[in-house]
């Protein structure tokens, strides 16, 4: 398996991973848990991503306040591919990190339960398993909550 952009820029940082190909390993996810990366477009702001658990759904009105927008949404998919360089599926905050510093970038706080995480390493079906603490000081976002309520969610 060759490395792939994003394993070398985490080479490069001295940052230790493990890679996987979703469609040949398993990973156990209550260990490990996947988190989804999501590029979203505010009024204000333009590009912005977060970085929130794969089973859950994102608040637009937090995300929106959190990053200083008034209003924040999903983007066609046209635009995902110009604006980060990755096709859905395959958006990466290692990678979009890696390429555009200017965006802001958030993560949902329900990161800082976890010692390791999953995220995509910037192609469909491969991912990363990295340190939190290394994520999060590569990346330097803001932290916040993210997340629609468990209340509201069953409403």
């Amino acid at each position: 398996m060759s490395k792939n952009e994003v394993e070398l820029f985490l080479e490069e940082k001295n940052i230790s991973f493990e890679s996987y190909e979703f469609s040949s390993e398993k990973i156990d996810t209550n260990e490990t848990p996947i988190f989804k990366t999501l590029v979203l477009k505010g009024n204000k702001t333009g590009p912005t991503i977060a970085v929130v658990p794969l089973d859950s759904r994102l608040d637009y009105k937090k995300a929106a306040a959190v990053s200083k927008n008034r209003k924040i949404g999903l983007p066609p998919m046209d635009y995902v591919l110009e604006t980060t360089g990755y096709p859905h599926g395959a958006n990466t905050p290692i990678g979009i990190f890696l390429h555009h510093p200017e965006y802001r970038i958030m993560f949902d706080q329900e990161i800082k339960n976890h010692q390791r995480i999953v995220v995509s390493a910037g192609e469909l079906d491969k991912s990363v398993i990295i340190s939190v603490n290394d994520l999060i000081e590569l990346i330097r976002p803001t932290i916040a909550d993210l997340l629609v309520s468990k209340t509201n969610e069953n409403s």
